[in-house]
Formats: structure tokens, C-alpha cells, sequence
């Protein structure tokens, strides 16, 4: 065997702590291989450390500003990521490249975006998505058609309250409500849900701390994300909860959902449609160089 190196320019952008190293491709060519290399550069010990990869990537659908591509630590495509989205968003606003109001598409769903706040010089911005109507699990009525409950005679968690629920946002979210975060093994449980027999093509695991039906309307959140493990937070994740929440009638879905994860606070904004709205915190941390090893047959 034989090898080779190619120097890759990258932004590493974060969305309340769940970071991804961003490729522009807007200036330069795609990587052949982007599941490999999310697997390289996710690494944060031998490369740069990321809870995976983002390709940015000029509009090939009418409408839409750009073409967003994620990969995840262990290199499988993702459907959507909400906090990798408003990253996204804000490079494209202070790069010049979009207004305060504009279209991504992720996985062929065209996603509206708002900048609702940006500070170019420090790279850094508020923005809101539109992530759209979860799917539909069951013939209830309301928002309870949004979930399903998932019995899991195998698997035991302190604390539960309740039944787990599952929900799909294009990608599959499994929420358990439990009475004490801190009092669940989390390092055991979560990879072994993520990829339990009862979901083929595995599970983003969220538990959740309930604050009560009180003016917070907030949840606390631990997220164990489907081919990356822990995150310090997920957006779709965020949203997952927010609909099992209101399905459970822990919160209220006329206010703004608060949902607190390890790495910062996320909203959630549900109409009377169930059509759902991310709002949270952007955040650039850096930028550079990543030497890619490519390994070719001699």
C-alpha cells in the first residue's frame, strides 16, 4: 500500500456544543469519500475532533440557498440535525451568501431559516428553523398521532415515568421521561437502545427531567445520539422531546418549549399544526487545516 496527503480547509462550528467540522464547497470540490473522512476527522485525538462532518454545498434544488450534507462520527449519512442547520445558516448570512431569511436543503426537505440575531465579528448568531410536522405514528387524535409507545421488556431505567415515546423527524427518537437523570446509567443504556432489535435502523435516545407545569415549561435533556454517542446537544433531539412532552401532557404546546441539554438551551416552538420551530445559540470556534490521509493500492 501505498498513501498520500490531501490538505483540507475547514471551519469547526458548534450549536450549544454538538460540533461539526464544515467543509465549503462552494470554492472547492466535495471529498470522494465524506463518510470516511468523517470518520477521521471526528476523532479527537488523532484529527480534529468533531461530533462529525458537514459538507456545505451550492443549491442543485430551486428555491434553496444551499445543499447541506452531514455525516456522523461514524460516518453514516444523517436525515436531519438542527444545530448543524443553524450553523449553517449563519456562515451562509455573514459570508454574504443569504439574507435574514432563506432555504437549505437537507436529505431533498427544504428547510426555512431566520436569522433572528448576528454578530459577524464574533461569529456567532441566533438563528430559528423551520424543521417541520413530525411524522405520523398512530390514528390519535392531536398531537398524540406524533408518537408511539415503545415497550422495551428488556431494558430497565430507574426512575421511569411513564412509557417511552417514539418519534420520527425524518430521523427516530426514542424519549424516555425519568425522575432523575443523574440516577441512569447512561453510558450502558444509551448505545444499547441505540442499537436494541426493536429499531432496525437504530435510535437517537433522549432522557428527560421534567420541570412540571409551571411558567418554565422546560425540560432537561441527555442525549445519546444515533452514530456519534453522547452529544452535548441535539436539535431534532430537542424537538423529539417537545412533541413527547405535549403527547405526554408534561408541557404545554402554546408556549415555547424549553429544553435544556448539557451544552446549552435550545426553544421549540410548536402552532397548532404541529408544525415545529428550532431556535438556538450558533457559534464559530475555529478554523484551519486537516491533513487527510488517503491510502491508495499500489
Amino acid at each position: 500500500m501505498s498513501g498520500m496527503l490531501s490538505e483540507l480547509q475547514y471551519l469547526r462550528m458548534h450549536g450549544c456544543g454538538n460540533d461539526y467540522v464544515f467543509l465549503d464547497c462552494f470554492r472547492n470540490r466535495a471529498p470522494e469519500d465524506p463518510a470516511g473522512l468523517s470518520r477521521y476527522v471526528s476523532d479527537r485525538h488523532r484529527a480534529v475532533g468533531s461530533d462529525g462532518l458537514v459538507l456545505m454545498l451550492p443549491s442543485d434544488v430551486p428555491g434553496a440557498v444551499a445543499r447541506m450534507r452531514m455525516f456522523n462520527a461514524d460516518g453514516s449519512e444523517g436525515s436531519l440535525c438542527g444545530n448543524a442547520l443553524r450553523c449553517m445558516a449563519m456562515w451562509l448570512h455573514q459570508s454574504g451568501r443569504a439574507e435574514a431569511l432563506f432555504q437549505i436543503v437537507m436529505a431533498e426537505r427544504l428547510i426555512g431559516v431566520q436569522i433572528v440575531e448576528s454578530d459577524a465579528d464574533w461569529r456567532r448568531a441566533v438563528v430559528r428553523i423551520d424543521v417541520g410536522r413530525p411524522a405520523v405514528l398512530s390514528t390519535d387524535p392531536g398531537v398524540r398521532c406524533c408518537v408511539r409507545e415503545q415497550t422495551l421488556a428488556d431494558v430497565q431505567v430507574p426512575g421511569l415515568v411513564g412509557s417511552p415515546l417514539h418519534v420520527s423527524l425524518g430521523n427516530p427518537h426514542t424519549v424516555f421521561f425519568v425522575q432523575s437523570i443523574p440516577a441512569v446509567p447512561f453510558e450502558l443504556l444509551g448505545p444499547r437502545i441505540e442499537r436494541h432489535a426493536a429499531f432496525p435502523d437504530r435510535t437517537n435516545v433522549e432522557f428527560v427531567e421534567i420541570s412540571g407545569l409551571s411558567a418554565a415549561n422546560a425540560a432537561t435533556v441527555r442525549v445519546w445520539e444515533r452514530g456519534s454517542g453522547e452529544t452535548l446537544a441535539c436539535g431534532s433531539g430537542a424537538c423529539a422531546v417537545a412533541v413527547a412532552a405535549v403527547a405526554a401532557g408534561h408541557l404545554h404546546s402554546r408556549l415555547p418549549i424549553s429544553v435544556q441539554m448539557t451544552g446549552g438551551l435550545l426553544r421549540v416552538l410548536m402552532s397548532e399544526d404541529l408544525e415545529l420551530q428550532l431556535e438556538g445559540m450558533a457559534e464559530e470556534c475555529c478554523r484551519g487545516t486537516v491533513l487527510w490521509p488517503r491510502h491508495t493500492a499500489d
